[in-house]
């Protein structure tokens, strides 16, 4: 029994963090229908920037800070100047598509041949260990539980209730309609790719506190990222949240029958399973 509730924890707690990458990627798509795939190299670079600034000998916040402004203007700068002027040539999602991966490998790989291969451990964060009967814990933990949760929080609180996000909700609703009650689509497209990549930065940020950096950390990360947004449904940001935790307990419990190499097949297994079952996802709508 306390192997199961450690591993339940340590589910919560990874898929808190899965929740919040898939929110971060979940708004750029189901406002754009954009397959970001260089959703991993801006959280790659956040990650990089942040260690940078810290080796400067800057505190831990403004180096956060400054990793947090790249990362956002790292994804304003892909859809304003790389997705931007290719939908307006009417290129295909596919065009789109590999455009994005063409940019993630040319930065991982510039980010390789600028750091080296060397992983990058992130410090500074005051670390301690928690125990509550069986189960243990670290403040790093904690504090990721507490931060993505009130990040994601404050997206939905901002997308109920402020005129900026009744638009986003419109144009990932219907762009074609949102245009033509005045709604500047491109703005908010710029906007999303901004709050998607601020997300991605703080996502990466907790990542970097508890395992180094390296050139190629964007992959997994941006794996996660869709597998939740299709898992928990396409255009519902709260299936989204569930989808990550679904997968963080499932990735954490499966290791008492599994080896931990196995985590990734149970994490593709669940999505086939949930799309042949219910293909929109678990609360996403059939189209009619």
């Amino acid at each position: 029994m306390g192997l199961f509730l450690q591993l339940l924890v340590r589910g919560l707690i990874t898929g808190s963090l899965y929740a919040l990458l898939g929110v971060s990627w979940g708004i750029i798509y189901n406002t754009t229908r954009t397959f970001h795939f260089a959703h991993g190299l801006v959280y790659t670079l956040a990650s990089y920037l942040i260690l940078v600034s810290a080796g400067l000998s800057l505190p831990l916040i403004p180096s956060l800070l400054a990793g947090l402004v790249a990362a956002t203007i790292a994804g304003c700068a892909i859809e304003r100047f790389a997705y931007g002027p290719m939908r307006e040539q009417n290129a295909s999602q596919l065009s789109i598509f590999l455009t994005a991966m063409g940019i993630m490998i040319a930065g991982q790989s510039l980010i390789l041949l600028i750091f080296g291969p060397d992983s990058r451990p992130l410090e500074g964060f005051p670390e301690s260990i928690i125990s509550l009967g069986p189960v243990t814990f670290t403040s790093i933990d904690l504090f990721t539980v507490f931060l993505a949760w009130t990040v994601m929080a404050a997206l939905f609180h901002f997308l109920a209730h402020t005129r900026a996000g009744m638009m986003i909700r419109a144009v990932s609703s219907n762009p074609e309609k949102a245009t033509f009650i005045g709604i500047d689509a491109k703005k908010i497209y710029l906007l999303v790719f901004g709050i998607g990549s601020l997300f991605v930065g703080i996502a990466s940020f907790l990542a970097t506190l508890d395992r180094p950096a390296n050139p190629h950390m964007g992959l997994h990360p941006l794996l996660i990222s869709f597998i939740t947004v299709f898992l928990g449904g396409v255009g519902n940001l709260k299936g989204t949240v569930i989808g990550g935790l679904i997968l963080g307990i499932a990735e954490s419990l499966i290791i008492m029958v599994l080896p931990t190499e196995y985590k990734m097949v149970v994490t593709f297994f669940i999505l086939f399973l949930v799309i042949l079952v219910k293909p929109e996802g678990l609360m996403g709508r059939k189209s009619v």
